[in-house]
């Protein structure tokens, strides 16, 4: 009688645990799979942080990757130096996966993002003039200066070589949940 309860509590405990680990792989979808398309972006032609123009909600496809990411420029109180908060949604169902924050270094923004899974990567903005643009820029619903690139990647890749990259538009000033959910809708 003992050993069927253990059993059968050791059963209910796996068929737990596994459950919970396929959860926080589904839970973790915060980067597309892979790069599958080849687009030479001329990184030695990034152009000045647009600061004025990068607050709002954006929005990043490729294949079947959809996510949004929430920018808000902040500064610190203590020194003024310019921050940028990033928050990505999901792209289905408008949830956060993760934050960050983000400091500009060499013309580009460099954020470390933590999903509320736990796993830790790295994003990167980067602005191009159009006519630097190896391929036609997005349109979003909301006109800005020149073409934003996303960059996502894990923390132990160095370089740009093992990163996806991809063009991101924006499409509300507002930085509020309801932009992306009305988004999504379309």
């Amino acid at each position: 009688m003992l050993r069927r309860i253990f059993l059968s509590t050791l059963v209910v405990i796996l068929g737990l645990t596994m459950s919970a680990s396929a959860f926080a792989e589904t839970e973790e979808h915060v980067m597309p799979a892979s790069d599958d398309r080849w687009v030479p972006w001329p990184w030695a032609l990034a152009q000045p942080f647009p600061w004025s123009d990068i607050q709002g909600l954006w929005k990043v496809e490729q294949g079947d990757f959809v996510s949004y990411f929430a920018l808000k420029v902040v500064r610190q109180k203590a020194t003024g130096l310019r921050q940028l908060q990033v928050k990505q949604f999901d792209g289905d169902t408008c949830r956060v996966l993760a934050t960050g924050v983000g400091l500009e270094r060499n013309q580009k923004i460099l954020a470390q993002m933590t999903s509320k899974g736990g796993i830790t990567y790295r994003v990167q903005l980067t602005a191009f003039n159009e006519k630097d643009s190896p391929i036609p820029p997005l349109r979003g619903s909301i006109p800005t200066q020149g073409v934003m690139v996303l960059s996502m990647g894990t923390l132990d890749v160095q370089g740009l070589e093992g990163m996806v990259h991809m063009q991101i538009m924006k499409i509300s000033a507002n930085l509020t949940q309801k932009f992306c959910m009305d988004d999504v809708k379309k």
